[in-house]
């Protein structure tokens, strides 16, 4: 029988948060800059941060209690923080981005803007001012960045644009989506409609490339007027169909493993679809 440990941890802060942003609240812009004031014991040990863009900030959430009066309202009874209510369905707390975890333990990546000695000046830090923070670690792409990483189609899509791009990592490393951008935006071309006017998607692929067809598109699984079948391979076995009302086509992508979106984006469409075909409606 396994057995996790329950005795309690302590940890010591290594900074803290100094930010406008004072109190919880059901939104967040990404935009914001902020700053981690390190300890002063620490400043040697940030020598040569300035040479990355990017940086994780794990911080502990102590206004947690306060996000959830915000989240659940007045009430007698303790609120849960294992479950949130979520489109289609009920979600668990862990497969969720909730500032209020079970640990009380929160991450976030982060743009770094400058460093001064032991103040680190950053964008896009999602703790509120005051927020002790515990560690922070460079960013890797090459270790942290994973092009062909999967979510469910409901997740994480936004109506700004700035949060459900920075959550799809779309300008570093999403590949799936821009493949899915592309290759909807081509389908639309070869039928001469625009999004909004196809009359239904079929679409094999990853669920990422099923979001750039819908992106491109407008057909929907939840609009059903969208099929989907999850293939977790490489793009050489993804597909869509897409109808219109005078026709159809099919495009079917080449057998390439892609660096990130930049490349998808750049690439020529000869090295991109392995066949375009198009029927006429009868």
């Amino acid at each position: 029988m396994v057995m996790v440990p329950d005795e309690t941890i302590s940890i010591r802060s290594v900074g803290v948060v100094v930010s406008d942003f004072k109190e919880c609240s059901r939104t967040y812009d990404y935009h914001r800059e902020s700053m981690i004031y390190m300890r002063e014991d620490l400043t040697d040990a940030l020598i040569g941060l300035k040479s990355f863009s990017h940086m994780h900030v794990i911080y502990f959430q102590h206004q947690r209690s306060e996000w959830l009066k915000l989240m659940n309202g007045p009430t007698d009874q303790p609120p849960t923080t294992l479950t949130k209510a979520s489109e289609p369905a009920r979600q668990g707390i862990y497969t969720t981005r909730s500032p209020s975890r079970p640990s009380a333990i929160g991450s976030c990546v982060v743009e770094i803007i400058k460093c001064e000695e032991n103040r680190i000046y950053v964008k896009g830090l999602d703790a509120i001012d005051g927020t002790p923070v515990l560690d922070i670690k460079v960013y890797i792409p090459q270790y942290d960045a994973f092009p062909f990483a999967q979510v469910p189609l409901n997740w994480a899509m936004d109506k700004e644009l700035i949060s459900t791009s920075r959550y799809l990592h779309w300008d570093t490393i999403n590949v799936g989506l821009t493949i899915g951008l592309r290759t909807g935006s081509k389908a639309l071309q070869v039928l001469g409609i625009r999004r909004g006017e196809a009359v239904k998607a079929e679409v094999v692929g990853s669920h990422f490339f099923a979001q750039g067809v819908e992106g491109a598109t407008g057909c929907s699984v939840l609009g059903n007027n969208m099929s989907f079948k999850e293939s977790n391979t490489s793009p050489g076995q993804w597909k869509i169909k897409l109808l219109g009302k005078e026709g159809e086509v099919e495009i079917r992508l080449k057998d390439h493993i892609y660096s990130g979106a930049g490349e998808v984006l750049a690439v020529d469409e000869k090295r991109l679809f392995a066949s375009v075909q198009t029927t006429e409606n009868t």
